[in-house]
């Protein structure tokens, strides 16, 4: 199958609806932990954000979230909610009971009721991103979770 090569301008490239710079990391700092099972899912949330100018870690599961916040001052963790050994909800219920500086939680799920968005917040989630993961719902949390977190 051919595609066609990414078109890169300078510092800007497009998301679909809007045109995207760089810096956008200069300007919404954060330091990210993404806890993601699915190697595909990793990759694209990676690349969406070292497109915005983060540089992230990636964990595989719920236990290696919970044990890299211990280690490193994360502000915010996007969490897939179904993921082995220990999922997403347990994982988050686990740092809310940690005594550190709490960081903002978006859940990453294929899972779209609002029953599930309910659990999720529940849990101790702060937000809610759909799946697929989409570049515009991506920066729409993520300028929520740098105002949320500068007033902390």
């Amino acid at each position: 199958m051919f595609s066609a090569p990414e078109k890169v301008h300078q510092a800007t490239f497009n998301s679909g609806s809007e045109l995207v710079d760089t810096t956008f990391a200069e300007r919404y700092p954060l330091d990210i932990l993404i806890a993601e099972d699915n190697f595909v899912n990793q990759k694209l949330i990676e690349r969406i954000l070292i497109r915005l100018g983060y540089r992230t870690e990636t964990v595989s599961d719920g236990a290696q979230a919970v044990n890299s916040i211990g280690k490193s001052n994360y502000n915010v963790i996007l969490m897939d909610v179904r993921m082995p050994e220990m999922d997403g909800l347990e994982a988050t219920r686990m740092i809310r009971k940690m005594a550190i500086k709490q960081p903002y939680i978006i859940a990453m799920t294929a899972n779209v009721m609002t029953s599930d968005r309910e659990e999720c917040v529940q849990y101790g989630m702060n937000n809610y991103i759909p799946k697929p993961i989409c570049m515009d719902e991506v920066i729409s949390k993520l300028k929520i979770a740098a105002e949320y977190c500068s007033k902390e």
